[in-house]
């Protein structure tokens, strides 16, 4: 099921101010440019959970793609606990990314940050969200981040919500 957010957030090149304080770590993991990275390092467990990939259209507001999408959901858990919803889309034709979507529960930053696709990324950019649709979520503003991924022209957008279990981390 794929789950929608309804506001427009404001998009900034660094962290916002945050409604929730966080510890040192996780504002250092958040800011990490592979999550998968990051989270591993910690030396936990870490999953992946494969909400939805498919075809439909760009509804959060926060990526930048119009028309016919391929979509892939996951939930980020570590030891257990929900700390990132994520969200990658390309266009329907993008078929090297769509390839590279359907990855099952193999984390996504594995092959984007391996060195073996010749990617280029945008500047990751950081914003407050509200009214997600997510499993768990509470109705509170959440951090999210997102950027843009060109591989031989084609593009992929990544969004990247910090759900409250984040905060656990470090404890």
């Amino acid at each position: 099921m794929m789950h929608s957010i309804n506001t427009v957030p404001v998009w900034l090149p660094q962290l916002p101010p945050l409604t929730v304080p966080l510890s040192e770590e996780v504002l250092e993991l958040i800011q990490q440019p592979s999550l998968t990275r990051a989270f591993k390092s910690l030396g936990g467990e870490f999953t992946v959970n494969l909400l939805y990939l498919g075809k439909g259209k760009n509804d959060t507001g926060w990526l930048q793609q119009a028309g016919d999408c391929c979509i892939r959901d996951v939930l980020l858990s570590y030891n257990g606990i929900p700390v990132v919803w994520a969200r990658s889309l390309c266009l329907s034709e993008a078929w090297e990314w769509r390839r590279i979507l359907d990855c099952g529960t193999r984390p996504l930053g594995e092959q984007l940050f391996d060195a073996s696709l010749a990617v280029t990324r945008s500047p990751v950019e950081y914003a407050i969200v509200g009214d997600c649709s997510l499993p768990g979520f509470d109705g509170q503003a959440l951090l999210a981040r997102r950027s843009v991924f060109t591989l031989n022209g084609q593009t992929l957008n990544l969004a990247e919500c910090f759900l409250h279990g984040v905060a656990e981390i470090g404890k």
